[in-house]
């Protein structure tokens, strides 16, 4: 027993041990009657391996807490967002629709300006012409 020891205290210093075979060297450790040197760096080990009463519980709450954060803060992302492109849309239709508009007031303002010209100017006169030759079938015009 004790050469077996030996032998896994060689094998755990020179960094070739499974963690199996250190369970097992522990518990060797702890289960032997000699004062031997590895029996207080091994206690030391596992007094400073075991958690505080607690602990885990209070890192799963504080865990909870900062996902319940970052989900709240993604929401308020989301209807921000949400709202700029609504936003976004909106005024994009107000700017069609007043550009709309002014085609409609461009093109009513052309047709009156239109109308307006043609009543303020003469009608157009029709040119002189000469008559060169008239026949029961045949005309003869020079403009």
């Amino acid at each position: 027993m004790k050469e077996e020891l030996a032998n896994l205290l060689e094998k755990y210093y020179n960094g070739q041990t499974t963690p199996e075979e250190e369970k097992m060297l522990r518990e060797e450790i702890a289960a032997d009657r000699e004062n031997l040197p590895e029996k207080e760096i091994f206690g030391y080990y596992a007094r400073e391996s075991e958690l505080p009463d607690g602990l885990e519980e209070e890192i799963f709450r504080g865990v909870e807490e900062e996902v319940k954060k970052r989900s709240l803060r993604f929401r308020i992302y989301r209807l921000t967002s949400a709202a700029a492109v609504l936003a976004g849309l909106i005024t994009l239709l107000a700017g069609y629709q007043s550009h709309r508009k002014s085609e409609q007031q461009f093109l009513l303002m052309e047709q009156a300006l239109y109308q307006v010209s043609n009543s303020l100017q003469p009608g157009a006169e029709e040119p002189e012409m000469l008559v060169l030759w008239v026949d029961d079938n045949v005309e003869i015009i020079v403009n």
